[in-house]
Parts: structure tokens; C-alpha cells; sequence
């Protein structure tokens, strides 16, 4: 409904006004909730209390599923090129292309990885998977703005992780009652 309402605007005022449509974004500062997260953050605080627990390390599904992942500073950016430099009222997405897609498993481990978890690590197959794909296209950005480097995935997963443990005690993980 916004991008119709930008068209509308720009139809009777000439007003231009646009959408960034961002994918999956993650990194320092997000949050970390286990009842409301998006699946990274939500997998690392997992993972972090299975380690310190001492407890397995299960996430729901096959993890088979693949999705696009965009890192918030690399989003940061584009949003700044687009506060700039874009002056067209059709939406733009912003996210890394689709060559750029990794499994939940790909997560998972990058997460094991990243938090030196050594435990029992498995996958709930009996949970559902939700949707396989949910492609976007970059085209359109990379077009426009050529030559744009997003951050590894392994290395983004790895600055929102650091940025998490160094922060625990004040992130957003839920109620104090659920940090223990």
C-alpha cells in the first residue's frame, strides 16, 4: 500500500516518494529475543544459552530452507545511497543478490562456529521449515549503483556475535527473567 500511495503522491503533488524494501536484516544491536526474533539473532541467543547451559543446541526444522541475509551496516549504507543518490518513485530492493543465499543450516553452523559451541547440535525435523525460497533480486540496486561490496555472510555473522557477547547483559533478549 505504500508504494501506491508514493505513486499517488507523485501522480497529484509531483511529490517523490519511494520504498526500500530490505531482506532479512541482521547484526549488532538487533534483537535478540527468543519469542520474537528473526532467525539469526534468535538461533545466536539459542545457541549462547545452550553453551552456558550446557544443553543441546536444537533448531526447528530440516534446515534446508535458503534466504537472503542482508548485515544492518551494509543496509545502513544503502540506505544513505538512497537518502542521496536515488530519485525514483518505483521501490527498490535492497538485499544481497540471490547467488548470495544460505541454508539455516549454513546459519546454524556459522553460529556453532562462531560461539566455539562444542555440545550436542541437532535439528528438530519434526518442526516445520516454512517457506524453501523467498528470492528477491538485486538487479535493479546493483544496476543503479554499481560496484557495491556487501559483507561476507561468515564475517557479518561473526561482528553480530562479538557485538552480542560483549553486550549481553544490556541487548534485547526478553525479560530480565528469561536471561538466566
Amino acid at each position: 500500500m505504500v508504494d501506491v500511495q508514493n505513486h499517488a503522491y507523485k501522480e497529484q503533488f509531483g511529490s517523490n516518494f519511494t520504498s526500500a524494501i530490505p531482506t532479512n536484516v541482521f547484526g549488532p544491536h538487533d534483537n535478540f529475543d527468543l519469542e520474537d526474533s528473526h532467525v539469526i539473532p534468535g538461533l545466536i541467543h539459542k545457541c549462547y544459552l545452550a553453551k552456558k547451559n550446557n544443553t543441546p543446541f536444537i533448531v526447528s526444522g530440516t534446515g534446508k530452507p535458503l534466504r537472503q541475509f542482508i548485515f544492518s551496516y551494509d543496509l545502513a549504507k544503502l540506505f544513505i545511497w538512497m537518502l542521496r543518490e536515488y530519485d525514483d518513485v518505483e521501490p527498490v530492493i535492497l538485499s544481497v543478490g540471490e547467488d548470495e543465499e544460505v541454508s539455516i543450516k549454513e546459519v546454524a553452523d556459522a553460529i556453532v562456529k562462531a560461539l566455539d559451541f562444542k555440545g550436542n547440535y541437532t535439528f528438530d525435523t519434526t518442526r516445520a521449515d516454512g517457506q524453501f525460497r523467498k528470492p528477491a533480486s538485486n538487479k535493479k540496486l546493483l544496476t543503479l549503483m554499481g560496484g557495491f561490496q556487501f559483507t561476507p555472510f561468515t564475517q557479518a555473522l561473526d561482528l553480530t556475535v562479538k557485538w552480542f557477547l560483549e553486550n549481553y547483559n544490556t541487548a534485547r533478549t526478553g525479560a530480565a527473567g528469561k536471561k538466566a
